[in-house]
């Protein structure tokens, strides 16, 4: 693993950028959360629960708060978007279309944790990349139905480059992601978004048989995506 100057000052800015995100909008959120619509935590039965059956209180106590990335809510989407290849990717290789599954578990009105697993293919297969990645997700305010987030996290990127016709180098790299994004709640189940992320992969090089290949970079994702909650 290998780093240079610019790509410390990038991974330093990604993340003060994130920490100043996240405390700035933390700040202001204790107020935010109180003022949740009733989407956010009705049940959507006004009955008096002492007139309920007592099978349905029960699913009603259990099921309240089940909303999109709610606390105790699994979120899974399907994301479909574009990855701009940036700096020494984006002189070899084309942008193109990728997609990735996506999972969010509502931990807390503020917080989630999210994991995805996601591939692109470039420039008719000389260059893809597929990720695997873990992050945390803030969920920044609550506008009606709408949640605007930001999501920073760490991941293993799998870059693989054709050499020749016959053969290609890749690896398994560590690196860092993160982005903003927003949520809009369609039903209480279902929801649909969109979220820009960058993502710095951390270089390395590898021996092939031309000689030694540098791999690793950054791009940026642009994916929208739709998903439910259970």
């Amino acid at each position: 693993m290998r780093f240079n100057l610019s790509r410390s000052f990038s991974i330093s800015l990604l993340l003060g950028v994130s920490a100043s995100l996240l405390l700035s909008f933390s700040a202001s959120a204790a107020s935010t959360w109180n003022d949740k619509p009733t989407w956010a935590t009705d049940s959507g039965n006004s009955a008096p629960q002492h007139r309920r059956p007592a099978n349905q209180v029960r699913d009603n106590i259990s099921n309240a708060n089940i909303t999109p990335f709610s606390p105790g809510s699994s979120n899974f989407a399907l994301d479909l978007g574009q990855v701009f290849l940036m700096g020494d990717l984006a002189s070899k290789y084309e942008d193109s279309i990728g997609a990735q599954m996506h999972y969010t578990y509502g931990v807390s009105d503020m917080f989630g944790f999210d994991a995805s697993l996601g591939h692109s293919s470039h420039s008719e297969g000389k260059y893809s990349m597929t990720t695997l990645l873990t992050g945390l997700r803030t969920n920044l305010s609550w506008y009606d139905k709408v949640i605007p987030y930001f999501i920073v996290g760490l991941g293993f990127y799998k870059p693989s480059y054709e050499i020749t016709p016959t053969s290609s180098v890749g690896a398994t790299l560590f690196g860092l992601h993160a982005g903003p994004g927003v949520d809009l709640q369609l039903t209480r189940e279902l929801f649909f978004g969109a979220a820009l992320s960058f993502h710095d992969v951390f270089g390395a090089t590898r021996m092939t048989e031309v000689g030694p290949k540098d791999i690793g970079g950054t791009y940026t994702t642009f994916l929208l995506h739709a998903g439910v909650t259970f």
